[in-house]
């Protein structure tokens, strides 16, 4: 971001990063500004007040809103870099507030990972189960993590090669369902904005729980090699199956992959992956699914061929996707 050199400038281009209206070099310039901080990306950031990413992103929002003071409307990108690196790192990319008063605790008895808008972030724990979260993820780990269990809370979409312990259960918690471990690799899809969540096992044994306050209802057992579920937070209804477990983590390798999704969640996909803004413009039918895997195309490609498989229009216009 060396040639957005004023306040001003930066203030606008980090807005628009915010509210996914960036243009693909100003978004770029964001990202190639954090990577330049020196922040590798399997360091997790230590904060002196663990916050989260809503309480981190209105303090942004609360500052963008803010007037500099007169004598520093010469300050330069320097400054604000020196800054930014040593208050915040939110969603990949460094942002920076002009007063630490701004950050809030949350809880003091958990730690809160986030991947980048557009990065994936690898993560090794305590008790050497590895973990990657998909663009767009958090990870919240218990300050008691493997004193009796290890539990964590998913938000997005992450893979997990778990350490074999069976005194401490590994327990994965996400919107309403439970996935339960000791020792396997599986893949979980839960973004939040989505209407299903999916569990893939890929070795090992996983049982899968649907909670409801204090109360547990097993929906799997003994999920191995091979299975998945899908649970749909709307109707609490389930779908165990044998399926080919591969393509579901292609998003490891950058690839996009449509699976069994309605035209909002395409859409809602869309903008993750691309890191814009979609807009339906159209009347949708949640019964209608498509299945697609893509493989290094284009978007112009991939707006092209999902025209075709849903017999709607899918349109680039100016930094956003229309469908019609």
């Amino acid at each position: 971001m060396s040639h957005y050199n004023k306040p001003k400038e930066l203030k606008s281009i980090l807005k628009k990063y915010l509210q996914h209206t960036a243009s693909p070099e100003e978004s770029e310039a964001v990202d190639s500004w954090y990577q330049n901080l020196g922040v590798k990306n399997d360091e997790v950031p230590v904060l002196d007040h663990p916050v989260s990413k809503s309480e981190l992103e209105n303090s942004i929002k609360g500052y963008l809103k803010a007037q500099l003071p007169r004598e520093r409307k010469k300050w330069f990108l320097q400054a604000y870099l020196k800054y930014a690196a040593a208050i915040i790192l939110i969603s990949g990319v460094g942002l920076f507030l002009t007063n630490r008063s701004d950050l809030k605790d949350s809880s003091k008895n958990e730690t809160t990972i986030f991947s980048g808008r557009r990065t994936q972030k690898k993560i090794t724990l305590a008790d050497g189960s590895e973990i990657v979260l998909n663009m767009g993820s958090k990870l919240v780990i218990a300050k008691d993590f493997g004193e009796h269990d290890r539990n964590v809370s998913l938000s997005g979409e992450a893979f997990f090669d778990i350490a074999k312990d069976k005194t401490k259960p590994f327990i994965i918690h996400t919107a309403n369902i439970s996935t339960r471990v000791v020792g396997t690799s599986f893949n979980i899809n839960a973004y939040p904005d989505l209407e299903k969540i999916k569990v893939a096992v890929f070795t090992g044994k996983v049982r899968v729980a649907e909670q409801q306050g204090v109360h547990k209802k097993i929906i799997a057992l003994g999920m191995t090699q091979g299975e998945t579920l899908s649970y749909y937070k709307s109707t609490g209804k389930s779908e165990l199956r044998t399926e080919d477990t591969g393509p579901i983590t292609s998003w490891r390798d950058n690839k996009l992959y449509i699976d069994n999704a309605n035209i909002n969640d395409i859409a809602k996909q869309l903008e993750r992956y691309y890191d814009i803004k979609v807009i339906i413009k159209s009347k949708t039918n949640a019964d209608d699914r498509y299945n697609i895997r893509f493989k290094n195309e284009s978007m112009r490609n991939v707006l092209e061929i999902l025209s075709m498989l849903t017999k709607r229009q899918f349109i680039y216009q100016t930094n956003q996707i229309i469908i019609k």
